[in-house]
């Protein structure tokens, strides 16, 4: 059926609202909209009903049919209406559909309008948020344990353990409390970014002070791979204008992940050289290679490349803050992944001028 044939199909000629005519409100439409008599059968549709439920032909059919077709089950069921859902095929995934059928009163023998909306993207937000806070409890969940037992053992030996051992389990109970302070952090971030409040402090500082600082939140991850971090600092690439702080997530977040995706036993190489007055930093591993139609939406919410989603844990924040704070700072962020190279994420951090311009003797 041609799309004029649709159009002629859902108008009616009479009837108007405050000079607006029906028929063109009808037509006009994003939402299905159906009628259908006392025995089930269409009598109205416009075109947004026949492109929702992919028909090239509705009058006359039994509404019923359409929905068994489409796999429709009952969600809600409140007094005077039927709520349902149906699943269709898209492009990448499933598609959602939502069907509000209401009888019309006064009509004999009685009529029903049965709206059709595509809930596609709300489904998948709802999606997204469950599957999110099960990726936060489980990553919580882990540190929690630590915690709980090494402070455990602290309470009941403390007095008799001997000091070396006492040293080792509070370095535990740190450890476990960083990566606390670091899941906490990037879910403020995440929110902050989204509600438009991220900033960032600027000021000349050192990228080996900030290394070293960003070690204590990821230095276990290599130690439990048995993975080494291999550092080339170009020269003249130490000194840099940035928020010591918010760069030192950016640097935990790239070394964890290369950590968490690297083989056992590798190395994970952090090179720093200059760049047209910025210092570039890249972060090299040799794990698994992400398709080149990924690489683009890396840096989205929530996304995880599906060739390591089911590798290591993670919320799928830390590459977005990362582009944040690095934007913030008037820089650019990237990755690059190729078979049998491994993957490498590069940031670039405005160059800091020598310690003489900074004093003004020079």
């Amino acid at each position: 059926m041609t799309e004029p044939e649709r159009r002629r199909t859902g108008r009616r000629a009479s009837d108007s609202i405050t000079g607006i005519a029906f028929e063109d409100a009808f037509v006009a439409l994003t939402d299905g909209i159906l009628i259908s008599d006392g025995h089930g059968s269409v009598l109205s549709a416009n075109p947004a009903a026949f492109r929702l439920l992919g028909e090239d032909k509705l009058l006359g059919r039994p509404f019923e049919d359409l929905l068994l077709v489409s796999g429709a089950i009952t969600v809600q069921n409140p007094e005077g209406q039927a709520i349902r859902r149906a699943w269709f095929p898209r492009e990448d995934r499933m598609g959602v559909l939502e069907i509000v059928s209401t009888p019309l009163a006064g009509s004999s023998p009685r009529a029903t309008i049965h709206t059709v909306r595509d809930v596609t993207a709300s489904a998948e937000l709802l999606r997204l948020k469950e599957e999110f806070l099960l990726d936060v409890a489980h990553e919580l969940r882990t540190p929690i344990a630590v915690l709980t037992a090494s402070l455990d053992l602290v309470h009941q030996d403390a007095i008799s353990m001997p000091r070396e051992e006492l040293r080792t389990m509070v370095g535990t109970l740190r450890r476990s409390a960083l990566r606390l302070e670091h899941l906490v952090e990037n879910l403020l971030d995440a929110g902050s970014i989204e509600a438009g409040t991220f900033e960032v402090r600027a000021a000349p500082t050192s990228i080996k002070a900030i290394l070293e600082d960003s070690l204590l939140f990821v230095r276990s991850v290599f130690d439990s791979k048995g993975q080494q971090l291999v550092t080339h600092f170009g020269r003249g690439t130490d000194r840099v204008v940035c928020d010591p702080r918010r760069t030192g997530q950016v640097f935990a977040n790239l070394l964890g992940n290369a950590g968490k995706y690297g083989t056992e036993g590798s190395e994970i190489t952090l090179r720093t050289e200059s760049a047209a007055g910025y210092v570039k930093v890249t972060v090299h591993n040799d794990g698994p290679t992400i398709p080149p139609d990924e690489l683009a939406r890396l840096f989205q919410r929530f996304f995880r490349s599906h060739t390591v989603r089911g590798e290591a844990g993670g919320l799928g924040l830390g590459l977005t803050i990362c582009r944040a704070i690095v934007q913030a700072q008037g820089g650019e962020i990237g990755v690059d992944s190729a078979p049998e190279r491994g993957t490498s994420v590069h940031f670039t951090l405005p160059k800091a001028r020598e310690l003489a311009q900074e004093a003004g003797l020079a």
